[in-house]
């Protein structure tokens, strides 16, 4: 059984954002974001180049996994090794609540359930994108101390640089979270 289909996909300078975020209708607006959050990831827009790798993963017990080998790969194939356990382990967060809270929504009216993990790296940044079919925004809370989950949130906000998400249509949205790159010094 296969759990994710993988490919590249690049664009130019020009372009205002990757192909998989042209379908955005409206931003969450800033004053319904949780504190902490923003609205649309940092530095979309911008005549930054940059690369853009993107996965579909069938909800099912290997997703998370799935998730966190497909990071571990782009992060590596990118010369990001300082950053993969730290993105690996966002993408499978930000994969189990999207299985969790959004998977209630894809099976209807025939559509499959899926979640879209999508990795974008600028010069100053990579971002890392969960697309679900859910149109409930994410909620950070605090989690009870006895509670066996309901932390994934606040590992998100412990590790990025900044973390956020968006509207995408009426019936659903994508989650993110921003990580820096830092500059390489020379030998």
């Amino acid at each position: 059984m296969t759990f994710a289909q993988t490919w590249d996909v690049s664009y130019s300078a020009g372009d205002q954002a990757p192909p998989s975020l042209s379908p955005v209708i409206a931003p969450v607006p800033a004053e319904t974001a949780d504190a902490g959050t923003e609205s649309m990831p940092p530095g979309l827009g911008t005549a930054c180049p940059s690369s853009l790798r993107q996965v579909f993963l069938v909800i099912g017990p290997e997703s998370a996994k799935a998730a966190r080998e497909f990071t571990k790969s782009t992060l590596r194939d990118w010369g990001l090794d300082g950053l993969v356990q730290e993105a690996a382990l966002i993408a499978s967060e930000l994969v189990t609540n999207a299985i969790r809270h959004g998977a209630c929504c894809a099976s209807s009216e025939g559509e499959s359930g899926r979640v879209e993990l999508s990795w974008q790296h600028q010069a100053s940044r990579v971002i890392c994108m969960v697309t679900d079919r859910s149109p409930r925004p994410p909620v950070l809370g605090e989690a009870d101390s006895d509670a066996e989950s309901g932390r994934g949130l606040q590992v998100v906000a412990a590790l990025a640089a900044a973390w956020g998400w968006m509207m995408l249509g009426a019936r659903s949205k994508a989650v993110w979270a921003a990580l820096a790159v830092l500059p390489r010094i020379p030998d």
